[in-house]
């Protein structure tokens, strides 16, 4: 048991955060703590952490427990580079390198039949085996791959302070990661990370190495990891087994079975009542109703069902259906500044289907989909829309909002044929109630303007929905509903989200932006990882006419081509060896085993060391 809470209650002044918690994290646990914004989830990670201490109840560690805390848009400060900062974590191992250098220089300056030389060759073994233990070895690889993994190689010579925001919570990150303290807390690790950087991070965190405490919005990214999840609602915390699908469907059966249960104790209570009041005043039935009354005394009631706070309706219509394709883009190049974007892209979108835009940061799909709903004179390219297609766009930013109209005004402004009374509706039925509407738009939540964004798409008549970013800034309740709402929807959409649950459960078609073409793959998120995974692209070569001055350059050049050429096939080997001793830790026997599963381990841990070597030996030659 690595932490143990006890009848934990936690309150600021009168305000009672949580009470009556009582809850396990044991070794190998990945839970997920959800819970609507100010619930608590922060609380509980800092009297967690040490930082608030318990009202009452107790919180016991683990004696020599290492936890590691990553803070959500935490400002990492360091004068050293990214990569010093890195090396920093294996100070011990780079110290035990050093004396195995230092005793290795003193055997070679002394007499190999000397007591001292013995005495050194004693030190060199062991220290030599300790080495071994601890990877020291392995320490460049394990930033290396750390750093590639999450996108973060391209600043390793960078100074840790001059970084951006975003770049500085990825670097405690990997900081993190390369630790493996026994429990880590991650607070919305997943912010900043493109899809390619979770599906590597879900990977890695998967071994087990570390149990992990994950508060998060990314569904997709809880589901993959969790074993067990921690509600924190109406001043409770409870825990439900399995990963975010299970914890919402065992959450909806306790409610049904909590409310079934109260609401037969009521109909018990009022018999009870009823009988009471009828037979008290009579002498022949006065005994029976006074041990009816003793019986609904030691009646233990439940407390009512707290009231749910019911999600947001999201709903899109349209009267007139469009041609068979909404929008057809035809050999359309797209710079930003000196960068090119797009060239020469093409993407046909047929009507009906629900297109997720996917690719790497910093790729341009913010900037493609805006285009598409705007598009410019000087684009080169172009951007057709079908007979008879409405668009609707939402700009994740909300630049369509005027921050100096109130709420009302804002829906009415945009929308003059509708009622005042239709436009409370429409606002109600997103969450914004009575008490928002005469808000100034500048007053609002991000969530509140999301909703608002969505509102004004919601009123008007489109039948081709163009979505950048539609579920920043919205709780889970608010992600599903809008989800739901896009799923029933008949018409098109075209949509950009870092959101892989949103992306898999809405997503007929994936449209991948990368190397500045569109690249079309029918299906959901999941069916899209599928087919990359089962495709790997093997590093290639591309023929270069060579030019040799002599005999000797002629050779070499031979000689690198036949060792590529031999690189390359070992490359397909190891990336061959190394998925299927992956497969392997799958594997219910190997898990079961310990044993085994720790030979597993190491031998895939050796062959991605080969991997690295290989790779950066091929990197080098090419």
């Amino acid at each position: 048991m690595l932490l143990q809470i006890r009848s934990a209650e936690f309150r600021f002044g009168d305000v009672t955060v949580f009470k009556d918690v009582d809850l396990d994290v044991k070794d190998g646990d990945c839970i997920g703590i959800v819970g609507a914004n100010g619930a608590g989830k922060s609380t509980l990670l800092n009297c967690i952490t040490g930082e608030l201490s318990l009202f009452s109840g107790s919180l016991t560690l683990r004696n020599g427990l290492s936890i590691g805390y990553l803070r959500q848009n935490c400002d990492f400060i360091s004068s050293n580079t990214l990569y010093e900062e890195m090396a920093s974590v294996f100070t011990y191992q780079t110290g035990l390198l050093e004396q195995i250098r230092s005793v290795s220089q003193q055997m070679a300056s002394t007499d190999p039949d000397s007591t001292e030389y013995r005495a050194l060759a004693d030190r060199y073994h062991r220290l030599s085996v300790e080495a071994d233990v601890s990877e020291a070895y392995d320490t460049d690889v394990k930033i290396r791959t750390v750093l590639n993994g999450m996108g973060m190689a391209e600043f390793s010579s960078s100074t840790v302070s001059t970084l951006s925001g975003g770049e500085k919570t990825k670097a405690a990150l990997c900081k993190l990661l390369l630790q493996r303290p026994e429990l880590m807390i991650l607070d919305e690790p997943t912010n900043h990370l493109d899809y390619k950087t979770l599906d590597w991070l879900e990977t890695f965190l998967s071994d087990k190495r570390s149990s992990l405490l994950i508060v998060s919005h990314d569904r997709y990214f809880l589901d993959k990891l969790c074993t067990s999840v921690w509600e924190v609602e109406n001043k409770k915390i409870t825990a439900y087994s399995g990963n975010y699908t299970k914890y919402k469907i065992l959450k909806a059966e306790r409610q049904r079975t909590f409310l079934a249960a109260y609401e037969k104790q009521q109909r018990e209570v009022a018999k009870l009542q009823d009988y009471i009041a009828r037979n008290k005043v009579r002498a022949s039935t006065a005994d029976m109703a006074k041990s009816r009354e003793k019986m609904l005394a030691r009646m233990e009631l439940l407390d009512a069902p707290s009231p749910e706070t019911r999600p947001p309706r999201f709903a899109f219509g349209y009267t007139s259906e469009p041609s068979e394709f909404p929008l057809t883009v035809q050999h359309l190049t797209l710079s930003f500044g000196s960068r090119t974007l797009l060239k020469d892209g093409t993407l046909r979108v047929s009507r009906g289907s629900k297109v997720a835009l996917l690719g790497l940061n910093g790729v341009g799909k913010s900037t493609l989909i805006k285009r598409l709903a705007m598009p410019l004179p000087t684009d080169i390219g172009k951007i057709v829309f079908g007979k008879n297609v409405r668009v609707g766009y939402y700009d994740q930013e909300n630049l369509n909002l005027d921050a100096n109209l109130t709420v009302l005004d804002q829906l009415w402004f945009d929308n003059t044929r509708m009622s005042q009374t239709d436009i409370r509706s429409l606002l109600a039925q997103v969450g914004l109630g009575a008490a928002d509407v005469n808000k100034s738009v500048s007053e609002l939540s991000g969530g509140e303007r999301a909703r608002l964004g969505l509102a004004m798409i919601m009123a008007k008549d489109c039948n081709l929905l163009l979505l950048d970013e539609p579920t920043n800034h919205l709780d889970l309740p608010s992600r599903e509903a809008l989800e739901e709402a896009l799923k029933a929807y008949g018409g098109t959409v075209l949509f950009v989200s870092h959101d892989r649950y949103f992306v898999n459960s809405v997503s007929t078609v994936i449209a991948e932006l990368v190397d500045g073409e569109i690249l079309v793959c029918q299906g959901n998120y999941d069916d899209f990882i599928s087919r990359k995974k089962s495709q790997p692209e093997p590093p290639v070569t591309k023929p270069v006419k060579s030019v040799y001055r002599n005999a000797k350059q002629r050779a070499e050049e031979t000689n690198r081509a036949r060792r590529l050429k031999e690189l390359e096939a070992h490359i397909t080997e190891l990336e061959a060896e190394a998925a299927q001793l992956n497969e392997q830790m799958t594997l219910q026997d190997v898990v079961s085993d310990y044993s085994r599963l720790s030979q597993v381990m190491t031998h895939l841990s050796e062959v991605n060391a080969a991997l690295e070597a290989a790779v950066s030996e091929w990197e080098q030659l090419v």
